[in-house]
């Protein structure tokens, strides 16, 4: 038999939503988000980027400073390896232009980590014009997101008034809670160190511009979605931690997971699904790749701390297992019959 792109997308939430590391968190939030929405949430995240035209911008907003006590340029490797799966995606897929949006000290490892999925990183004008059909080159461009609110909110009025975007993505991105302050996953504060998206949202929104949340924790962008439910489900998104992790910004869709990075690649391949495309997810020796730059690029394990290719505290050998059951999900080793037609929903 053949598979729908919903019913994929149905086996592609499923195996996201395994607690493999048993944080207590995707086994509360995936249920109470499946229930809201109604659908798998891989396939609404992916249905609306389909919508994207070519030679738009889809914004990818990623980074989490990890040990600001110690290092501010410490951050971790969960989120960026999802983003550059997610520019991938979109540009291969759709013809967009990936801009990927990080703070400043994580520009460097950003670039590596997708020159290692495939993507030139330049400047935006120049990769506007690889979105152009006649042009052989994949590409990507790479924003500094300021800490500083006023000046993220200049950014994001300049960037939805001078460029076509068309989608807004925010993978393990922190956002700022009813308080206005943005934490970590067991509330404490890291608004100062924290690249500000908030108000692009808010302004894509205002516009109607699809945005998405990817998040493992509670307190991501995204999170804050069904009037913010996980406020009374999750531990620490009671107010007493500092207000609570869970954000006040809604996205319009959001994809709640073990690992972000994972959120990442669970849309890239309901995307593949929905457009008849299991090219658009990448493979194993790619995941190997982007986590082994995060490494050399000092990225740490947000769980561990350590600079080695893993991620939130699982191994290189699990995230690479995880792109072999999704590749598997999408049609890559099983016979073509099981590949649902471009044509399909």
């Amino acid at each position: 038999m053949s598979y729908t792109a919903v019913e994929i997308s149905e086996q592609i939430d499923r195996l996201l939503a395994i607690d493999f590391p048993a944080r207590d968190v995707i086994d509360i939030a995936y249920p109470a988000f499946r229930a809201h929405y109604g659908a798998p949430l891989t396939y609404l995240a992916a249905k609306a980027l389909a919508e994207v035209k070519r030679g738009q911008i889809v914004c990818i907003a990623t980074g989490f400073v990890n040990r600001p006590a110690i290092d501010t340029a410490i951050a971790e490797s969960d989120g960026p390896v999802g983003a550059a799966v997610l520019a991938r995606a979109v540009h291969l897929g759709l013809g967009a232009v990936p801009v990927i949006l990080v703070e400043e000290q994580i520009i460097g490892p950003m670039t590596r980590i997708l020159h290692a999925c495939g993507l030139r990183v330049m400047d935006l004008e120049r990769a506007k014009r690889c979105a152009q059909p006649s042009v052989t080159q994949d590409a990507a461009a790479i924003l500094a997101s300021p800490v500083d609110w006023a000046e993220a909110e200049a950014q994001a009025t300049s960037l939805l008034e001078q460029e076509d975007v068309g989608a807004f993505i925010a993978i393990e991105k922190g956002a700022a809670n009813p308080a206005g302050e943005v934490l970590f996953s067991r509330g404490r504060i890291c608004t100062p160190t924290v690249g500000k998206v908030d108000p692009l949202v808010r302004l894509c929104r205002s516009r109607g511009i699809p945005t998405i949340g990817i998040g493992d924790g509670g307190n991501e962008m995204g999170m804050g979605n069904a009037s913010g439910i996980l406020r009374t489900l999750l531990a620490y998104g009671d107010p007493k931690y500092n207000g609570g992790i869970v954000p006040a910004q809604e996205t319009d869709f959001v994809v709640p997971v073990t690992v972000s990075n994972w959120g990442g690649y669970g849309i890239a391949a309901a995307l593949a699904a929905i457009l008849g495309r299991p090219d658009l997810l990448h493979d194993e020796a790619t995941e190997r790749r982007m986590l082994l730059a995060a490494s050399l690029e000092g990225l740490i394990d947000g769980v561990t701390g350590t600079t080695l290719p893993t991620s939130d505290g699982l191994s290189e050998d699990v995230h690479v297992a995880i792109v072999a059951m999704l590749r598997a999900i999408v049609g890559i080793g099983t016979p073509a019959t099981d590949w649902p037609s471009p044509s399909r929903p």
